[in-house]
């Protein structure tokens, strides 16, 4: 035995590592293709000059934060270096400033900063001229900083600082200009009668000028300021390109791109002998505050004083991409290794399916988490950053376990979907003991399920009906008189008008008038109508001791007349035709209130839970825990009702999710402590309850992000877009999540394109209510059984158009609006901020075309919500296609 196994061992290993490391290889080269080298020229010898602001990452002059004497001394240090120049923009916050630069062998272009408060301007040229006359290395002075084009001064005052500037320093050989962007000089040129050169600042990037051409353009720029004032000298106080911001019409702020701009016009600017600046040395990100995001990030050298590229060799797109792919490929074949060791009877398709798409989770991650490397985070990009990373973590988590769903599903293990029914055998079959509850539920349809289960072909059984809290006197006497005068020994009744436990209560109560010879307990719903044959088609299962449950799954009459009927079909068909198998494999379906078959002994025992309003599920779980096999028999053997309308149908999912709910936390310990539970089954119990609380999530994220926008609308200053790289994830896993379902409704789910896309609006229609649902079972151990209101049972259409064309309960609003209010006011909601968004966006603000973006996902069930109401709201055609009563399903 040792023998044999140890060869199948090391072939799952080797099967197992050839996949991941694949997998993981492929990931490498895929960063490798999106992360390619940029050719540009080579710069050997020292920059001409930089603009120098000394903050560091979490100095804001703004606030008054100014950099220590030390911390100066190391930055002019570092720059002297790399050149003999530096340009500054105040005088008064840096005193020691040109000694320090002194020092360093370092001449100053030094800067006054002037607004509009005149009291400080003319404590700031005292300054100046102070330092420019004391210090020899201070060559340059500049008066005032794009003053014109912020509209700072008037052009008469302006042209007042710089006369009495230039008068204070007559004799000296400071050279004194003031310093706009080359445009602003064209416009005015009335200011070059007052300086000693044209200091003009050549920004493509907030031109919207493309790369390719940025450096040919700005040296266009400066020969149109030169031409027009040939007797001055024209000096580039500030060139430069950003590495991160938005696009501004053809302009990408990226780091390959500020290395491309700067290397080329370094090249140019050397052979043409420009007089320039860079702007900057070091990243600054308290300008983000006063120039949006890219302001930040001006800089050769980041805010820790990091260099971000060389002036040498090729320019790489980020310079961490090889450390990034290497940390997704290591965890991610760390994932696919665990993965595929504990499932290798996957198909192989399946099995690259899932390793694809968990290496893509990773590496998704891996950006995600890394974002602070290359970015300066602002609070609200931190709550951004908080929230994304929240959401992607629960998505990845959703969509790995759809992903492992679909690959075992779309690629199944052999064709075992339905297990063979044995030959009935005489000899000593099982009694069976069918429960029925019901509550206010119409005297005919429970007339019709009993009489189906009195026909079932099986030698010894009894059915046991149990009506309890129906308030319609009529109702129950009606429904009593006809058990009364059926006269058949196999039907017992019993009623009460006020009975404690909901369903679960009735069920009890059947159990202590159940036949003690039962061996088998069967429960039905009130409005199923019974095969005959149920018991036989899965009767080789009762002798089975290991066996503790059989379960048959719910299906549906008389849904093919109504659009909207079909469309809750088949959203319901898609759980028992794909999840249960899913779950199935692993001995951990769910069990459900009808058609199914529970061993007496064990639910004597452990009876059904009242407190719990989705008492089937966690009975089954129950079993599960004590050790015992549950049996999915994907044979359609009863039929029963869909809800009466869209509330009905919501209100039914919502019971079920506060269920769930209820459930998780009554058996928390069991699923994530010690308990008889297998790791594979309490996963599928968790991981099925994860769509559920994304449905929670999701409302709460509806909230946030409709507070968010109006914050980006009228605080603007305070709330800004998030970046880019927090919404990309989340649409593409929502677009994945968006192409998996409908791919596995093609291969299990037997109905056409039109049937599919209706279940996956019914599907994503029930989102909010689920939330609903989430929420009330977090809040309180107690809950409401609210029992779903059932379509008519008549199968003629007419009767089916009459039901659907009755009046609905009294409820204010639109009609299409009755039952979905909340929905709509979300929908409203989410709207109009798109609209506002929309509205107030400029062409280049590509962040809030994202945070649109991001709008439109959070609406799509709110949207699904109203499609439902409407489609309900009209009678459709017949449909061709009939629903046989017992088809069995292939």
């Amino acid at each position: 035995m040792a023998t044999t196994a140890s060869p199948k061992r090391h072939g799952r290993w080797a099967a197992a590592l050839m996949i991941a490391l694949g997998i993981a290889g492929i990931n490498l080269a895929v960063w490798a293709l999106f992360h390619g080298q940029i050719q540009a020229p080579d710069h050997g010898g020292p920059v001409a000059g930089f603009s120098y602001s000394g903050a560091d990452r979490w100095e804001s002059p703004i606030e008054g934060e100014r950099p220590s004497a030390t911390d100066l001394d190391r930055d002019l240090a570092l720059l002297s270096r790399h050149t003999q120049r530096i340009r500054t923009y105040t005088a008064a916050a840096h005193p020691e400033l040109p000694a320090i630069a002194s020092k360093h062998g370092l001449q100053v272009m030094l800067g006054a900063w002037l607004n509009e408060r005149l009291d400080g301007n003319q404590r700031e040229l005292a300054a100046a001229i102070d330092l420019a006359r004391s210090h020899p290395n201070v060559h340059r002075l500049i008066v005032g900083n794009e003053t014109q084009l912020k509209a700072a001064l008037p052009p008469n005052r302006l042209v007042a600082y710089l006369d009495q500037v230039r008068l204070a320093l007559r004799g000296t050989a400071v050279q004194v200009s003031t310093a706009e962007p080359w445009h602003v000089w064209l416009a005015q040129p009335q200011l070059a009668q007052h300086v000693d050169f044209i200091a003009i600042h050549v920004l493509p990037y907030w031109e919207k000028e493309s790369i390719d051409a940025a450096v040919e353009t700005s040296l266009k720029q400066v020969a149109r300021v030169q031409a027009r004032f040939p007797e001055r000298k024209v000096v580039i106080a500030e060139i430069g390109w950003p590495s991160n911001g938005p696009t501004l019409g053809k302009a990408r702020a990226t780091a390959a791109n500020q290395a491309f701009f700067v290397r080329n016009f370094l090249q140019r600017a050397t052979s043409l002998g420009l007089d320039y600046y860079l702007i900057e040395a070091f990243d600054q990100p308290w300008k983000m505050s006063t120039e949006g995001r890219a302001g930040a990030y001006w800089g050769l050298w980041d805010a820790w004083r990091q260099p971000k590229f060389d002036l040498s060799g090729p320019v790489v797109k980020d310079p961490r991409w090889r450390h990034k792919a290497r940390a997704a490929s290591v965890l991610g074949a760390a994932m696919m290794l665990a993965f595929l060791l504990a499932v290798p009877r996957m198909r192989l398709a399946g099995r690259i399916t899932f390793c694809a798409i968990a290496q893509a989770v990773v590496s998704a991650g891996v950006i995600l988490v890394s974002i602070p490397l290359a970015h300066y985070l602002t609070l609200t990009d931190v709550f951004g950053l908080v929230l994304v990373v929240a959401a992607l973590a629960f998505i990845s988590a959703t969509l790995l376990a759809q992903a492992f769903e679909f690959s075992e599903r779309f690629w199944p293990d052999g064709p075992g979907d339905v297990a063979p029914a044995a030959e009935y055998s005489p000899a000593a079959p099982p009694f069976i003991s069918i429960h029925m509850a019901c509550a206010n539920e119409p005297p005919g349809m429970v007339i019709e399920s009993v009489e189906s289960l009195l026909a079932i072909d099986w030698p010894a059984f009894e059915v046991i009906v149990v009506d309890n809290n129906t308030s319609d006197p009529d109702a129950r006497e009606k429904l009593a008189a006809w058990m009364a005068a059926r006269r058949d020994s196999r039907l017992r009744f019993a009623q009460w008008v006020q009975l404690p436990g909901y369903k679960a209560g009735a069920l009890n109560q059947a159990l202590a008038l159940t036949d003690p010879a039962a061996q088998w307990i069967a429960v039905v719903d009130a409005d199923y109508v019974v095969d005959p044959q149920w018991f036989r088609q899965v009767q080789n299962h009762f002798q089975d001791p290991a066996v503790g449950l059989v379960q048959a799954p719910q299906a549906h009459r008389h849904w093919s007349a109504r659009r909207f009927d079909r469309m809750m079909n088949w959203e319901t068909e898609g759980f028992f035709r794909i999840g249960m198998h899913h779950r199935d494999e692993r001995n951990a379906i769910i069990q459900h209130g009808t058609m199914t078959l529970v061993r007496a002994a064990d639910l004597r025992r452990l009876g059904w839970n009242e407190d719990c309003i989705c008492e089937d599920t966690e009975l089954g779980l129950r079993l599960l825990q004590s050790g015992y096999r549950a049996v999915y028999v994907d044979r359609q053997l009863g039929t029963g009702l869909l809800p009466r309308d869209f509330s009905a149908y919501t209100r039914q999912r919502k019971r079920w999710a506060q269920g769930a709910t209820q459930i998780f936390r009554l058996h928390a310990g069991s699923l994530l402590g010690r308990s008889r539970l297998t790791l594979a089954q309490r996963y599928h119990f968790l991981a099925g309850w994860l769509p559920w609380l994304g449905d929670t999530l999701h409302f709460l994220f509806t909230i946030i992000v409709i507070a968010f926008s109006l914050g980006m609308v009228y605080l603007p200053t305070t709330v800004e877009p998030p970046l880019w790289l927090f919404v990309l994830p989340l649409i593409a896993f929502f677009a994945a999540r968006l192409l998996i379902g409908p791919l596995l409704y093609t291969r299990c789910v037997p109905c056409g394109l039109a049937d599919r896309l209706g279940a996956a609006v019914a599907g994503m229609a029930l989102s909010h209510r689920i939330a609903r649902g989430v929420l009330q079972g977090l809040r309180s151990h107690r809950a409401v059984f609210e029992i779903t209101q059932k379509a008519s049972a008549a199968a003629d259409q007419d009767v089916a158009a009459a039901a659907d064309a009755a009046p609905e309960a009294p409820d204010s609003g639109p009609r299409f609006v009755r039952g979905i209010k909340e929905e709509f006011a979300l929908l409203v909601g989410l709207v109009f901020c798109i609209c506002l968004l929309a509205l107030s966006r400029s062409p280049d603000d590509t962040g809030r075309l994202g945070w649109i973006a991001i709008l439109a996902i959070q609406s799509l069930p709110y949207c699904a919500a109203v499609v439902c109401r409407l489609v309900e709201s009209r009678i459709s055609r017949p449909s061709r296609i009939n629903c046989l009563p017992f088809s069995r399903i292939e």
